[in-house]
Formats: C-alpha cells, sequence, structure tokens
C-alpha cells in the first residue's frame, strides 16, 4: 500500500475499544477505503431489534399521534427505516424521506461514468434506484483530469462543455441530489502543481456546480502538523485526508479531516441475456476484490484484538522481524503496523503472525473467497469455450445474440454504434485466446 494511502486504512479499521466483533463483511477498495454494499447497509445487526419486534414490544405505537411516530422514526437506524418502507403502508412515505435524507449515507458513483455521458450500458448500477438518492460520493477517477483540462503544451486547456455536461448528465441519473463530495484519493501530476487545497481540475468542477447542489471535495494532502517535520521517519504519517468546502469569496473552507459518512455500493441492475450474462461475471468479480482487499487490513485488527480485546491487556513486541516496537495499550499495533509495514501487509506477511485460532478463522474467510472465484471462473470458462467452438456455430450465435442486445436492448445502450461499444471490444478481447489473461 503506498504510504498516501495509510489514512485511508487508518479511517477504515475499526478502533478500540472494540464495540462489535470482526466485520468479516469488510469490502474495501485497494486505497483502504471502506465501501458497504447496498444489501449490508440495510441488512439489521445481531445486537438489533428489528421493526417488528420493536413494535411488539411497544403496542401502543400505533396509537401515538402521527408528529411523536414521525419522532421515533427519526432515531431509526437506516436498516431500520429501509424495513418500515417495505412493511408499514402508513409510515412508508415518511420512513422514506429520513432514510434517503441520511446525512450519514452517501452512494459512490464514479467520475468516469459521468463523464462518457452516464449510458446504461456502461454501468451495472440499478438505474430507477438512482432516481432516489440524494447523497452523492464522486469518485474522481485517474484520467478525470485528462478529461477536463487536458495538458497542451504544459497549460491546461478547461474543456467547459466537459465540465457542464459532467452536472447535466449527474442531474439527469440523480435527480433528486442535494449533496455531493468529490473524493480525489490520489495527487495530480507534477506537471499540474497548484496552491490551492483543491487540484485546478476537481476545483473547476466544483465551481461549476448548478445551484441547489451542497458540493465539496475530500483531497489528500500533507498532513497540519507533519508536513514540515523533518523528524518523522515514516512518509506515511505525513498524509491526511481532508473535506473543503467552497466559500463565496472565492476560498476554500476546511470542515473535516475525515469522511463521517459510509460510503455505499449501490444495487446492481437485473443482468440479462449474453451481454447481463457476461457483465454481471465483471462486476461480481470487482465485488469479490473488495472483500480480499480487506482480508491484511482485518489481520492486523486481529493481532490487536487477540491481545487487547474483551477485558485482555496482553502487551506484546511486533511480530515483524527485525523491528523493536512494543505494544502496550490497543490500537498502537494496528497504527504502527499500518504505517511502517505497509509492504509487509500487501505481501501478505502478517498472516503467519496470526494466533492459530485466528488462523484458522481466515483461512476459512480465504476458502469461502476462492470457491466464489472459481464459480465465477468456470462461467467465464464456459462462455470463452463456446466462442472457441471448433465448428463457429456457437461463436456466430453468441455474436449475434450480443449484436442483437446491444442493438435493442436500452439497458446495455452505450450511446454507440454494437461493434464499437467499449463492451463489444472488450467482451472481444477477452474471449480472444492470446489473451494474456486466459
Amino acid at each position: 500500500m503506498l504510504p498516501q494511502m495509510v489514512c485511508n486504512l487508518l479511517d477504515t479499521l475499526s478502533k478500540p475499544p472494540w464495540a462489535k466483533p470482526l466485520n468479516w463483511d469488510l469490502h474495501m477498495t485497494v486505497d483502504g477505503e471502506e465501501v458497504i454494499p447496498f444489501h449490508l447497509h440495510v441488512q439489521h445487526d445481531a445486537i438489533e431489534p428489528t421493526f417488528p419486534f420493536q413494535i411488539s414490544s411497544f403496542p401502543q405505537f400505533n396509537k401515538l399521534p402521527p408528529e411523536l411516530q414521525l419522532r421515533v422514526l427519526s432515531f431509526c437506524s437506516a436498516c431500520t427505516l429501509f424495513q418500515v418502507m417495505r412493511v408499514s403502508s402508513t409510515l412508508r412515505i415518511e420512513a422514506a424521506k429520513l432514510f434517503w435524507a441520511d446525512p450519514n449515507t452517501y452512494y459512490l458513483v464514479e467520475s468516469y461514468w459521468l463523464l462518457e455521458g452516464g449510458h446504461p450500458g456502461d454501468t451495472g448500477y440499478d438505474l430507477p434506484f438512482l432516481a432516489h438518492v440524494q447523497n452523492i460520493e464522486v469518485e474522481y477517477c485517474d484520467g478525470a483530469d485528462d478529461k477536463i483540462g487536458p495538458l497542451r503544451d504544459s497549460i491546461m486547456d478547461i474543456q467547459h462543455d466537459v465540465v457542464r455536461d459532467f452536472w447535466k448528465t449527474l442531474k439527469k441519473r440523480f435527480p433528486s441530489v442535494k449533496k455531493v463530495v468529490i473524493n480525489q484519493n490520489w495527487e495530480p501530476t507534477s506537471s499540474r502543481q497548484h496552491n490551492k487545497p483543491v487540484p485546478p481540475c476537481n476545483q473547476i468542477l466544483i465551481e461549476s456546480c448548478p445551484p441547489g447542489i451542497d458540493v465539496s471535495a475530500f483531497v489528500l494532502e500533507q498532513a497540519d502538523s507533519l508536513a514540515n517535520n523533518s523528524a518523522v521517519t515514516s512518509s506515511a504519517t505525513k498524509w491526511q485526508r481532508s473535506l473543503y468546502q467552497p466559500t463565496a469569496a472565492g476560498e476554500w473552507r476546511k470542515l473535516t479531516s475525515s469522511l463521517d459518512h459510509a460510503t455505499i455500493l449501490m444495487p446492481m441492475k437485473q443482468f440479462r441475456g449474453p451481454v447481463g450474462e457476461f457483465q454481471e461475471l465483471r462486476f461480481a468479480g470487482k465485488r469479490l476484490q473488495l472483500q480480499r482487499n480487506a482480508i491484511g487490513p482485518l489481520v492486523l485488527e486481529s493481532i490487536d484484538r487477540d491481545h487487547f480485546d474483551e477485558g485482555k491487556s496482553e502487551p506484546f513486541p511486533c511480530p515483524v522481524a527485525r523491528c523493536d516496537a512494543h505494544f502496550e495499550m490497543a490500537g498502537q499495533w494496528t497504527i504502527h503496523a499500518a504505517e511502517m509495514h505497509s509492504d509487509d501487509l500487501n505481501r501478505g506477511e502478517t498472516f503467519d503472525i496470526l494466533s492459530r485460532k485466528s488462523r484458522g478463522f481466515f483461512q476459512l474467510r480465504i476458502t469461502m473467497l476462492n470457491r466464489k472465484q472459481t464459480g465465477l471462473n468456470k462461467k467465464r470458462r464456459r462462455i470463452f469455450e463456446e466462442w472457441n467452438d471448433k465448428g463457429g456455430k456457437k461463436r456466430r450465435e453468441l455474436e449475434s445474440a450480443w449484436i442483437d442486445q446491444l442493438e435493442n436492448d436500452d439497458e446495455w445502450d452505450t450511446g454507440r454504434e454494437a461493434r464499437e461499444s467499449e463492451l463489444w471490444k472488450e467482451f472481444s478481447m477477452v474471449m480472444d485466446p492470446m489473451w494474456c489473461g486466459q
């Protein structure tokens, strides 16, 4: 993991004292940011009572005045509100208002999809779901700068039409949008140096935000207290994430040094037909990789818990070879390991220093993920073999079905001719026996 990304990892891992068990459902990007699939977001914790149980233990609820019922709903969690939306015809509308307006929940969308026009075929999202979303986190992807401000002889050529179309597409796909956070989790190239906290292309994008949308930038920057401290031995400690909002005077106001909201992965569309079958494997593989990314960080947290969770207080030395650090309190190991041994984490060397009990749990987890990956590989191999069938008949049938769906199925419209779409180009490439991914 790059030193710049350690601040993300430390925000993602649970802090002591731990109120919940190790999160085996953790999904994490390669840059250390937690993302939560929608089905997990609305899933009740084992320790939290479900809505029917709450009502049965409070039979007078339905007799309360409407304003008091709404007051009770305002204290409900997202998963409870989502259940109320489905089981209570009386409270459905009010529960939905609270659910979608939750200030602690943002839904993730990639900048490249919006910059390319937000066509249905270029995403796996369930588009009707997007219409309800009010809070959006835009992942400002690598390459967005080249779309918004390409360099011509080392000078940025701002593409105002691209910026304008970005917001037009966002409002079209998210008609209920109220708040947007542009998350830039990487440094601009040296040719795009800037003296403001928000990088120039991201700044231009935010300054062009239409009225009625509250927009802010979540950026990577040097840590306030450590940026000029030459005594700091770890480059990881020199970085932090900060949230900035533009002011009316054209300046940037720092709000926080972390994101206080949960980042939710929106539910997937129904994958139908040959295009859908192939794309489902692609998106399922991405979700599976997010779970694999979390294994190493969970190992770190598990080691900390083995010594200090559930009332234990067992100081221990750093288990990494040639490191003399010693840990007397919960949380010290996790911070140290993330900042000083991120390379070891990437190589998976921390797996060997788990307790025998914890190692068994992780082996089960990895076996489960491998089993899922094997299932995806088998389905992908079946399609590959049909495409490369010796007689060519199955290939012609599959090609015809693909082109027909790309031309006629609105869910896979990419705004291009079928054979010019990225969907078809990617499929053709992956099906080629000479492709290095086979």
